[in-house]
């Protein structure tokens, strides 16, 4: 029964390391962490944001993901965390407050897509855009990631104009529930093997 236990906590883990080719929901907002490493070779972009919205105006944006990882049929896909406005897409999709690739549009690493910028003039937009690169084979080695962030104000803006602060993806809390799991994780394989 033990064995059982083990072997079955083993897939539950492995199976959240695997990729999600339809999209990712919250679990990807410090970072596409089922792909492998963050590595400062993928470089993700988003252009066609002005330094200064316009409410009037609704601006044709392009996400690109550059990098060294192999290209297949399934090549890439994004979480974007947005503050303020709406970001329309074909195939993209909103989901758990952010917005991400589905399996229509992950066999790429470019997209297009429309920023309709908030309404009210006196606030700052944020962007916190985490990007993968992967190899296609579903598992997350070899694959690559990283991520940007982008603050657009508005005209009548009068703060910090500074975009999020991308270095501490990860809490402490969220931290130490990993450094636990991957314990506990080599600890049930060792009995796994053992018995």
């Amino acid at each position: 029964m033990r064995r059982v236990f083990a072997l079955l906590l083993i897939l539950f883990f492995i199976g959240q390391s695997y990729a999600l080719p339809s999209g990712i929901d919250s679990r990807g907002d410090n970072g596409c962490l089922c792909h492998g490493g963050s590595d400062e070779t993928t470089i993700v972009e988003l252009v066609g944001l002005p330094t200064e919205y316009n409410s009037s105006i609704t601006y044709n944006i392009t996400l690109s993901i550059d990098s060294p990882v192999e290209k297949n049929e399934v090549q890439g896909g994004f979480r974007i965390i947005l503050s303020h406005g709406e970001i329309l897409g074909d195939g993209w999709q909103y989901m758990d407050n952010g917005y991400t690739h589905t399996s229509q549009i992950n066999d790429r690493r470019e997209w297009s897509a429309v920023w309709i910028p908030p309404e009210d003039s006196d606030v700052l937009a944020t962007f916190i855009i985490h990007g993968n690169a992967v190899n296609g084979d579903g598992s997350p080695q070899n694959d690559e990631w990283n991520s940007q962030s982008i603050a657009v104000p508005g005209p009548d803006y009068t703060g910090d104009s500074a975009p999020p602060d991308l270095t501490n993806s990860l809490n402490n809390p969220q931290k130490i529930v990993a450094v636990v799991a991957i314990i506990l994780l080599l600890i049930l394989t060792y009995k796994a093997i053992k018995d």
